[in-house]
């Protein structure tokens, strides 16, 4: 079989990209031969696609990121087999498959089922070693937008609770944010909030690799996600905290469908405490159904079976 492209945008600090590379990085064993290219430019793009032996194209597509690509190019290209990764509700019609990560979209109406594949979340190992802390350590990262509900972790923590070390790692987005206003006035709005002496509060900003994003999320007791509803996408920091098997809380939210139940949500009867005490029991069924191994092996699928039908 010919190799398969996957395409990416070019800009690290972005949720987007990071998720395009890892799910190429994942497939460093797979049974078929991945090729990666970042393109900023129809005409990058051109030269590259033209000069290639491809049947297929895996594009890692953004409305916000990839501006150029356009669904009349998609159209006029009856060379090769053009498949999505899913992100959110903007999509192109034109395409010959929708890769779905862990759920499919909110209400199953975006993508005709025949031609929507479900494949497990592209998690990460993680074989670093875990702090022991004096003080309950509760974590979280991304970027700081105020749908993130950094600020409301903040001062639920900070009502509820004491004695607690609260770790933010909060890089600056490259495209969503790019003059950090928006982050530098959730941090402030954080730190306005943080009128309870025993809670600490310790903020990082430097963009990190995923292997020292992951040694973070290993430091903490538990980790902790607010997010606000804000589209139809999967989140996807709940892949790096499920990476390093520590306790997980979230706000529901439709972002994080994939993982809700009860165990994990905060409510006013179920506390980032009692989700701490419940260690990671909640989260074994996602540990074992997105293995890294059954990732590669579900994408390998995908085109095998697609090729044997041509």
């Amino acid at each position: 079989m010919k190799p398969i492209l996957i395409i990416n945008h070019i800009g690290t600090a972005c949720g987007v990209y990071q998720f395009g590379k890892r799910v190429y990085e994942l497939l460093e064993n797979s049974n078929h031969e991945f090729m990666y290219v970042e393109v900023d430019s129809l005409e990058k793009y051109n030269s590259i696609v033209d000069k290639l032996d491809i049947d297929y194209i895996v594009y890692n597509w953004h409305r916000g990121t990839m501006p150029w690509l356009t669904e009349d190019i998609i159209n006029k290209d009856k060379k090769h087999k053009h498949y999505f990764l899913f992100h959110e509700e903007f999509i192109f019609n034109s395409y010959d498959k929708y890769l779905f990560f862990g759920d499919y979209d909110v209400n199953n109406k975006l993508v005709p089922k025949e031609k929507s594949v479900l494949l497990p979340r592209p998690l990460l190992q993680y074989n670093g070693e875990y702090k022991q802390n004096s003080k309950l350590t509760i974590g979280t990262f991304g970027f700081a937008f105020w749908n993130k509900g950094i600020h409301i972790l903040t001062k639920l923590v900070n009502d509820t609770m004491n004695d607690v070390e609260l770790r933010f790692h909060l890089p600056k987005a490259e495209f969503s944010d790019p003059t950090d206003e928006q982050s530098l006035a959730v941090i402030k709005q954080c730190k306005r909030y943080l009128t309870n002496k025993s809670i600490s509060l310790n903020i990082s900003r430097e963009f990190l690799s995923e292997d020292k994003i992951l040694e973070f999320l290993a430091d903490n007791a538990i980790n902790v996600f607010m997010y606000e509803e804000n589209g139809e996408g999967i989140s996807s920091v709940i892949d790096y905290a499920l990476s390093v098997k520590r306790p997980i809380a979230v706000r529901y939210c439709q972002m994080f469908r994939h993982i809700l139940k009860n165990d994990i949500v905060i409510t006013d009867t179920n506390s980032i405490l009692d989700i701490y005490n419940r260690g990671i029991s909640p989260l074994n069924e996602f540990y074992t159904k997105w293995n890294i191994s059954n990732f590669i092996k579900e994408m390998d699928k995908v085109f095998y079976e697609e090729s044997n039908t041509n």
